[in-house]
């Protein structure tokens, strides 16, 4: 990963839920990822913050804490600790609007270095998966282990 730091990430025995706190401008906000499987070799995985009024997890808030490329690379230190424990499968993600995958794509564009790392990530565009560049618009990303 580029410049960036992930933060400190507890999770569970299976490492299908990892817990993190967003640290910035707007305070700090419990934020968790999810894998769920969606097929036999690819799991979804779920970008969750901790909605006060609600008492429960969403995909849909926004906290806005100024801190997006060290979410990022917090996700990608736990995609890489989620394929170290489980060979041979992939995580598929979008954004839960049009916009978020937007802004998900131009994070992993400042964090990611795919020369630095053993991820490959894949973006869907017009049917079809293409290597990640980073001024195409995707609709999803698949990341998986090179080989």
């Amino acid at each position: 990963m580029k410049q960036y730091q992930a933060y400190p990430v507890t999770f569970d025995v299976e490492n299908a839920r990892f817990r993190f706190q967003s640290i910035g401008k707007r305070g700090v906000f419990d934020k968790i990822v999810e894998f769920i499987p969606i097929s036999p070799n690819i799991h979804n995985l779920a970008l969750l913050d901790y909605d006060l009024t609600t008492n429960k997890y969403s995909d849909i808030s926004v906290t806005d804490n100024g801190d997006m490329p060290e979410v990022i690379a917090t996700v990608i230190a736990i995609i890489q600790r989620f394929l170290d424990s489980n060979p041979g499968q992939k995580i598929y993600f979008e954004g839960s609007t049009v916009a978020r995958t937007r802004l998900y794509q131009i994070a992993i564009s400042q964090v990611f270095d795919p020369g630095d790392s053993d991820l490959l990530i894949e973006g869907y565009k017009d049917g079809q998966w293409v290597l990640f560049e980073p001024n195409i618009r995707f609709e999803g990303f698949l990341v998986k282990k090179k080989f």
